[in-house]
Parts: C-alpha cells; sequence; structure tokens
C-alpha cells in the first residue's frame, strides 16, 4: 500500500510542478499558492512513504531490495533511502520543493513579477528532475515475488558522518537553483522595474554555500577515517563535482557583497549565478551517468546520463542565451581601483574561476580521451596539486588584505599601515612554527606563512571592529586561515610507516612506541570483525592511548572493510589501520603521524559559523524588503 501512495504522490508531484509552471506567469497568488503547497506535500509525502519502506524492510520494492537487509541498523535503513542513486533523487525533488515553498514566501506587490518569472523557472527544473525520476530512476518499482530478504548495502557507506553529507550537499546545490531562478527572473525584468534582486539571491547562495561547506567537509571527515589511507582529500572525480560549484558559490558572495555596497559587477554576478547552478547538474550527470569509476558513484545507467546531458543543455542553453540578450542593461562602467575592497573581490573571482576551470578541465579531460581515441588516461593529485594550488596562493594572498582596504580608492600609505602588524605577526608564528617541525619545503612555507597572513588580518580586523566590515565573513576568514593551518601541517609533515607486525611486536614513530598487544574477535550487528589491540606509550613510557583499528567482514555483501582507529589531539593524529594477516605470517599495519589535522575541522567549523552570522544579518534585511 504505502509504495503505491508514494508513487502516485510522486505523479502528484509532476501535475503541481506542470501547474506551477503554468499559473506562475498569471497575476493570480491564490492558484500559485495552491501549486507550491501541493508540490510541497506531495514531495514530502513521496519521500517519507519511501522511508517507510525501507523501515519495514518492504523488499516489495525493488530499491528496498536492492539496498537494505533486516540485519541493518536502523540508522543505516534511513540513511540507505539516499544513499543510493533512486531515492536520492527523490531527496533532491523533496529539497527543491523546499526551496520552491521558501521563495513563494517572500511574495509582496512590490517583487511580484520577479518572484512569479523565478518560480515559474524553479517549476521549469522540478518538472525535469520529477520526469527524470518517473521515467529513469522510479524508487518504487516493484518486485514480484517478493525476495525474503534485501541484498544489504554498501558497507563503506554505513557511516554516521556519511549518512547526513548527501542531504547538505543537496541542499547546497539546490540552493544554488533558487540563485539560478532569480537570475532568470532578473534578467527579464524591464529596464525601470527597481527591485534589489541581488539581496533575494543573497540569501539563497548564502544558504547553499554553508550547506555545501559542511557537506564536503563532512565528505572529506569520512574519508579520512574509513578508507583508511591516512588523508581527508583525494581529488576523486566525484569530490570534484561538489568543489566546483562551491568555487563559484564562493565567488558569487563576494560579488553580491560588492553589489550591495558599490552597485558593481552586477553582470558577473548574474552569470556566476547561472554557471554555479549548471555546475551543480554537471555533478548530477558525473555521479548518476555511470562515465566515472568511483566509491562515490550510483549504478551505472547510460540513459540516466543521455536524459541529464539533454537537460543540462536545455537549462544553459537558454539561460546563456538569455544572459547574452539581456545583460548589457545591467553593465556598469564604475572604475575598480586594484588597491580597494572591490578590486580585491574581483581578482579574487577571477582566481576562483581560473580554479575551478581546471579542475574542470582534469576532471573532463579524461572522458573525452576515452570518447574520442577509447584509451583510458588517468588525472590524479599531481595535476590539481600543479595547477591549482598555485593559482590559490595569490587568491589567499588577497583574502588576508582584502578586509582591510577601503571600499574604493585609498592612500597606499595608509593600506601598508593596516597590513604591517599582520605582517608582523605572521613571521614570528611562522618563525616559531618551523623552529618546533624542524622541516622546510616550499609548500610548507608557502601555506603557513598564508594561514598565520589570514588568521592575524582577521583577528585584527575583529578586534578594532572596523567600520562597515561584515563580521560573517570576517569569522569565515578566519576559519579559511585555520583551515589552511591545518592542510598544511598534515600535508607537510605527515609521516607514515607500514609493517608486517606479530603479536607483542614493537614499532616507533616520531615521540611514540607503539606495542601490537593483543587481537580479538567480535560481532557486530551485520558483521564480523578482527579488531587489533594497539598501546601507544610515549618517549617517558607512559601510556597515552589505545588504539583499536578493526578489518570486518559483512556476509550479506561479501565485503572486507577496515575501520581506522584514531588518537586525536591539538598537535597530531596518531592513525593506524589493520590490514590482512594471521597470527603465523603477522598483520599489516599502517601506521601514520598526522600533525594539526584537528585544525581543518576546527577552521570548517569557524566557516559555517561565519556562514551563519552572515546568514542571519541578511535575513533581517530580507525582512525589511518583504514587509
Amino acid at each position: 500500500m504505502a509504495p503505491s501512495l508514494g508513487n502516485f504522490a510522486l505523479w502528484l508531484s509532476l501535475f503541481f510542478a506542470i501547474s506551477q509552471f503554468f499559473v506562475s506567469k498569471s497575476n493570480n497568488l491564490k492558484l500559485i499558492k495552491i501549486s507550491v503547497n501541493g508540490l510541497l506535500i506531495s514531495s514530502l509525502i513521496s519521500f517519507f512513504l519511501l522511508m517507510f519502506s525501507y523501515v519495514v524492510s518492504d523488499f516489495s520494492v525493488l530499491n528496498v531490495f536492492q539496498n537494505s537487509h533486516t540485519t541493518k541498523p536502523l540508522l543505516y535503513k534511513i540513511s540507505g533511502v539516499w544513499g543510493n542513486h533512486e531515492g536520492s533523487m527523490l531527496l533532491w525533488i523533496l529539497v527543491l520543493t523546499i526551496f520552491n515553498f521558501f521563495i513563494f514566501r517572500l511574495y509582496n506587490k512590490n517583487n511580484f513579477k520577479l518572484l512569479s518569472k523565478t518560480l515559474e523557472t524553479q517549476a521549469f527544473i522540478t518538472i525535469g528532475f520529477v520526469l527524470f525520476t518517473i521515467i529513469t530512476s522510479n524508487p518504487f518499482e516493484r518486485i514480484n515475488p517478493i525476495p525474503e530478504n534485501g541484498l544489504g548495502f554498501n558497507p563503506i557507506l554505513q557511516d554516521p558522518a556519511l549518512a547526513i553529507h548527501p542531504p547538505l550537499l543537496y541542499i547546497g546545490y539546490v540552493g544554488l537553483s533558487a540563485a539560478f531562478s532569480l537570475s532568470v527572473a532578473t534578467l527579464n525584468l524591464n529596464n525601470n522595474e527597481k527591485i534589489p534582486w541581488y539581496t533575494y539571491m543573497k540569501t539563497f547562495v548564502l544558504a547553499a554555500w554553508i550547506f555545501l561547506t559542511i557537506g564536503i567537509a563532512l565528505g572529506s571527515i569520512w574519508a579520512y577515517y574509513e578508507l583508511g589511507w591516512g588523508g581527508w582529500w583525494f581529488w576523486d572525480p566525484v569530490e570534484n563535482a561538489s568543489f566546483m560549484p562551491w568555487l563559484l558559490s564562493t565567488a558569487l558572495l563576494h560579488s553580491l557583497i560588492t553589489v550591495e555596497k558599490r552597485k558593481s559587477l552586477k553582470t558577473w554576478v548574474l552569470l556566476l549565478s547561472i554557471l554555479a547552478f549548471l555546475l551543480s547538474v554537471v555533478g548530477t550527470f558525473l555521479v548518476r551517468s555511470g562515465i566515472l569509476t568511483s566509491v562515490h558513484t550510483f549504478a551505472l545507467d547510460p540513459s540516466r546520463g543521455i536524459y541529464i546531458l539533454i537537460f543540462i543543455g536545455i537549462l544553459g542553453g537558454y539561460s546563456l542565451i538569455l544572459f547574452g540578450i539581456k545583460s548589457k542593461k545591467y553593465f556598469d562602467s564604475n572604475y575598480l581601483t586594484f588597491f580597494s575592497k572591490e578590486g580585491s573581490i574581483l581578482i579574487n573571482n577571477i582566481l576562483m574561476v581560473v580554479v575551478c576551470a581546471s579542475v574542470f578541465l582534469g576532471t573532463i579531460y579524461p572522458l573525452l580521451v576515452e570518447i574520442f581515441t577509447n584509451n583510458k588516461i588517468s588525472v590524479g593529485e599531481p595535476y590539481y596539486n600543479s595547477t591549482a594550488v598555485p593559482i590559490m596562493i595569490p587568491a589567499i594572498l588577497v583574502m588576508g588584505v582584502g578586509p582591510i582596504l577601503a571600499w574604493g580608492k585609498e592612500d597606499k600609505s595608509k593600506i601598508f599601515k593596516k597590513i604591517l602588524p599582520g605582517i608582523l605577526l605572521t613571521l614570528i608564528a611562522s618563525l616559531i612554527v618551523f623552529l618546533i617541525y624542524q622541516s622546510y619545503s616550499i609548500i610548507g612555507i608557502a601555506g603557513i606563512i598564508l594561514a598565520f597572513w589570514i588568521i592575524f588580518n582577521n583577528i585584527i580586523i575583529l578586534f578594532k571592529k572596523i567600520k562597515n566590515l561584515s563580521l560573517g565573513m570576517s569569522i569565515a576568514h578566519l576559519g579559511v586561515g585555520i583551515l589552511i593551518l591545518g592542510i598544511t601541517g598534515s600535508s607537510v609533515w605527515q609521516k607514515e610507516k607500514i609493517a608486517t607486525m606479530k603479536i607483542n611486536n614493537e614499532i616507533q614513530i616520531e615521540n611514540y612506541n607503539i606495542i601490537f598487544e593483543k587481537v580479538n574477535e567480535i560481532s557486530g550487528p551485520n558483521y564480523v570483525a578482527i579488531q587489533g589491540n594497539f598501546l601507544v606509550y610515549d618517549k617517558k613510557k607512559n601510556i597515552i592511548t589505545q588504539l583499536k583499528p578493526e578489518n570486518r567482514f559483512y556476509p550479506i555483501t561479501n565485503i572486507f572493510t577496515t575501520e581506522a582507529s584514531i588518537h586525536t589531539n591539538l598537535l597530531r593524529d596518531l592513525y593506524i589501520v589493520l590490514g590482512e594477516g594471521d597470527p603465523n605470517v603477522g598483520w599489516v599495519v599502517k601506521i601514520y603521524f598526522n600533525p594539526l589535522v584537528i585544525w581543518i575541522w576546527i577552521g570548517v567549523l569557524i566557516i559555517f559559523l561565519g556562514g551563519v552570522v552572515s546568514i542571519n544579518t541578511n535575513l533581517k534585511k530580507l525582512k525589511t524588503l518583504t514587509q
């Protein structure tokens, strides 16, 4: 019964989306309200009925059969709803309808035309994704005869961080759809209609950027402790699919500030808002077409890829042609000085776009080579580190000084006086760090100096409470500096040891002695495991901690996984992975000493807080516009 109702609600969502598309062209607010509310309610019903099917293990639903099992813990039954292609598309639709509802809530007599066109565009996007789900990816497809149990769920994905990772990313992706729709609506306005569209757009871009940031971070944390390779980012194509919209949304966010303050870069903002969402849909294509190989990708089905590619072509073709025709009226000839806040924002924007383009090329190029030559090549970490990282260095330099600069032209001697304290503090702190670690490299020197440059400049800004400054932006920039500090430390000073160890063997890494004490056999809710017990001593022979990595086997899916064990403090992580082995030969053990890793996650948290402060400020502005 529940699957049939869920399928009916999905078709009902299509009906209300089509209805919204047509009634948004009218001036009938009552009909628009019925369509918007109907779309939200029907998508909610559809999504939660699929979730109910997972919770009760209804294996008459093909999607539940393929991705669940009666022994799976409840949390992963629920997260299994969006841990597969079909269910994730239902979640995408639900988030679309939620944003659609919030756009509708902004209606008033002054912005009726802008928001009507925005809802019309949102309806078109929703129709596209609902049709895609119904035609190629219906999560309520039935199976007969009904099997007694399911096939299980990829155990690598059975993790709390990854359980909430996709919903956060989807909020980010779909938030950019609102910016896209507002951009299309703005380009359709008449010249005499003076509506502060950028204030409406900024709220949705902030929301998208915040959730993309925290979603990407959770994905990195999951990769760090789940994949067992000691790192937190490996330029996986699917990671790139979320990183590229984040780069453009970061540039878009800074440009919107310039539009608010100086009424400059309007055309640039409209273009960025279109490209950022198109890249989100490109990410969907990459993940769901089956053309990429990754732990993140879903089932192979070329028909899905073709559909999304056509949909991208329609959205991109229409919006970019519209931009080419209508954007001239938003072009301004305001002169931007290099040594000004708006000048620094424009420079950073250009650099962000160049980084995004280089990541896009590295992601797409192997696919193009395979299509045209039938040869497979891979583009890995060396390419991205040699292209994206050097471009980011000047961007970070500008990020450190930009907030200190004034809007408009300013005397260069005043600028130097402002940045001098930051320069001195940066040099002192960098010297202390290198004296502690006594290891030097070009990347290490650049990373540490840039990190402290941003940290101290933003601390000075917050301490002085400089006028006309965004508190949220300064907090977020401070977080970026701390993030860079963690990235640099964990990349430059990481130590790794791989050894075959028997019980009572000892190994040393940095100032720690690690003894392999024993091995235990343990059982989980849907797995069995070999668990190693390692005692960690400091140089004074005091026990610091016990680390218990596991080598798990999931009998339902016949998959082995490794579970790293990590001891963290503010200076470093001790990270142990237990590989294959036996009592006679010993076990393969990987041990990593990762300095400053915790500061990556602290930095992300501070960035998130900065975003929350900013969105709270912007919501107050928005409230005055909609009253």
